[in-house]
């Protein structure tokens, strides 16, 4: 009887223990970004949450899968976002916390966490080796490449792309052993894939991911290189992956039918420059994965139209040069480990692969090309490569945490170093000011970044230093819609109503979409006394937007005061139906009616 009790109670502490470094990473994970717990709503958050009723509302639910994402602000344009799951999230976001930004941060902040222990899961079973596993974890967890996505509530989606993404990875790998429940893994890791895609598009890349780890795992037994053999194991490599192929190209067409489309252009952009600028901008993630510091929202990425030295061939010589570095060490580790080439190979392409979707940069919006969230993906195979890499450090004849001391170490300072500094530089995220003063300092030409600025000085009364740097935007291009849309905005705020409306004129002939551009106009007209020019203006709006918060509201307005009461109270109601519980559309129909009834009873 002792003896028994003595194996189990070895057997449990055997458990605690394997359970104990995993969960101190997730606790340091957590303690990194429980700081942005307190931001505010920032960025697109605003309008993509807060100014977004069909967030806000169950009946909008349905709308979300024949939608895309940004279809309720601008149902004219053809976007590139299809997020179903992700619009779900935010519904079921603010019926729990509502406008106030904590609760969002806490569940952005618990996503990182539960994809911090996948990446472990994932390193584990590729590596087959717990402590480099969670040594990526821990890399993983802390790296402020993160930031981005954790810090600002609508960069969710890629920790909630990756929470779908890597279970069925996971799954995969059990599906393809000869395990009890075999054929149940399988079917889960198609049913989590689907749930990815339908989170952000960027799990497009799983089937290709499935395509190499089968490839990679094949040994080749050929000397030369032979067509037949080559095909076969392509062959037996595409098996596997049929399954997710075919609901991939069920996912494309139901996002052709949605969006018009795979995707739209955004900037025309020749091929050759598209080319050209890979190189540098690839540098710029290496270095940003090596060196995650000094980040901010905007970075001042260039096209490149023609090759020069600087911007191309020194990036490209960059490139190959690590590439060859890699591949040196991944055949040293051969040497002493049979197998961890492919698995270094394995980590290169993850690494890699998630950045096809992005290649093609002309449906990306300008200025945006460059940005740490694209990382988020790609940071995971470079986690593992680190971890590999530290893991061949020798040193110390002492152990720490189970780690020789040179090894222990070098991890307790990364996770020093790394965890410091995300603690430190999340905080730009805390606001639209810091956030925006940041993007200038860090890029003093971005004009994005200046305008959206002026914007946040704007919201806080500061006019006359919003204007400035409107203005400081549009000498350097006149034609910059964003600067010249809020510009008018902020004169019709001030109640400069023909500054106001010469600005509005002047963003529509730019970029007549907009819907809040023909609002504001005709606000301003209508505080002019111009009640038919004001109609006009509201009606386009209602056009482009129909169900645009306070549109339907001003247009009853413009009504009531032409003396058409009945007009009037079909727009309050149509405000009431978009907006239930609008208290100034409610006390208008009121009016109405109780001034109707009055009529009827002299």
């Amino acid at each position: 009887m002792r003896l028994s009790l003595k194996n189990e109670k070895q057997r449990l502490f055997a458990g605690e223990a394997s359970w104990l470094p995993i969960s101190v990473i997730l606790l340091l994970t957590f303690l990194a970004y429980s700081g942005t717990a307190w931001f505010h709503f920032v960025y697109d958050d605003r309008g993509q949450i807060l100014a977004n009723a069909q967030v806000h509302y169950w009946r909008f639910a349905p709308h979300y899968f024949t939608e895309g994402v940004w279809s309720f602000a601008y149902p004219s344009i053809l976007g590139n976002y299809y997020r179903p799951v992700f619009l779900l999230l935010l519904l079921i976001n603010y019926k729990i916390f509502g406008p106030y930004p904590a609760g969002w941060h806490l569940v952005s902040i618990g996503a990182q966490v539960g994809v911090t222990y996948l990446v472990y899961r994932l390193g584990w079973r590729i590596v087959g080796d717990r402590k480099t596993a969670l040594i990526a974890a821990l890399i993983f967890g802390l790296t402020p490449v993160h930031i981005e996505s954790v810090a600002w509530i609508s960069g969710v989606t890629d920790p909630l792309l990756a929470l779908f993404l890597l279970p069925s990875f996971l799954c995969y790998l059990n599906g393809r052993e000869p395990r009890e429940y075999r054929r149940w893994w399988q079917a889960g890791s198609v049913a989590l894939y689907g749930l990815a895609m339908l989170s952000k598009e960027t799990a497009l890349i799983l089937p290709m991911l499935i395509f190499a780890y089968e490839w990679l795992g094949r040994e080749k037994t050929e000397t030369t290189f032979d067509w037949q053999a080559a095909l076969a194991r392509v062959r037996r490599s595409l098996i596997p992956t049929m399954p997710f192929l075919l609901l991939t190209v069920v996912y494309l067409a139901a996002r052709w039918h949605v969006l018009k489309g795979f995707g739209h252009e955004m900037v025309p952009l020749a091929v050759s420059t598209i080319v050209f600028t890979w190189p540098r901008l690839f540098c710029f993630y290496l270095l940003h994965l090596v060196w995650p510091f000094n980040l901010s929202v905007f970075y001042d990425m260039p096209y490149i139209e023609r090759p020069g030295f600087e911007s191309f061939f020194l990036p490209v010589a960059g490139l190959v040069a690590a590439g060859a570095l890699v591949g040196l060490w991944a055949r040293r580790l051969e040497k002493r480990s049979p197998g961890a080439r492919r698995t270094v190979a394995f980590a290169c392409v993850w690494l890699l692969v998630p950045f096809v979707p992005l290649l093609d940069l002309s449906v990306l919006p300008i200025g945006e090309i460059a940005h740490d969230r694209y990382l988020y993906l790609p940071s995971m195979g470079f986690a593992i490569l680190l971890a590999m890499a530290i893991r061949r450090i020798h040193g110390g004849s002492k152990k720490f945490l189970g780690l020789p001391g040179a090894q222990a170490v070098v991890v307790a300072a990364l996770a020093l170093v790394l965890g410091i500094g995300t603690a430190l530089q999340d905080r730009h995220w805390a606001n639209d000011l810091l956030l925006y003063s940041r993007g200038v300092a860090r890029t003093p030409k971005n004009k994005l970044a200046r305008t959206n600025l002026g914007n946040a000085l704007g919201e806080q009364g500061l006019y006359p230093p919003a204007i400035n740097l409107y203005r400081e935007v549009l000498a350097i291009d006149p034609h910059f819609w964003l600067a010249t849309y809020n510009l008018g905005y902020t004169y019709y705020r001030m109640g400069r109503l023909e500054d106001a409306e010469r600005y509005l004129e002047k963003a529509i002939a730019i970029n007549g979409v907009d819907s809040d551009e023909y609002f504001y106009l005709g606000l301003t007209l209508l505080k002019m006394g111009r009640l038919k020019q004001a109609g006009l203006a509201v009606r386009h709006a209602i056009e482009l937007q129909p169900d645009g918060f306070a549109y339907h509201f001003a247009m009853g307005m413009i009504l009531k005061l032409e003396q058409n009461p009945q007009g009037a109270l079909r727009e309050f109601q149509k405000e009431l139906k978009n907006f239930p519980g609008e208290t100034g559309a409610q006390q208008q129909i009121e009016g109405i009616r109780a001034q109707q009834e009055s009529s009827r009873t002299k």
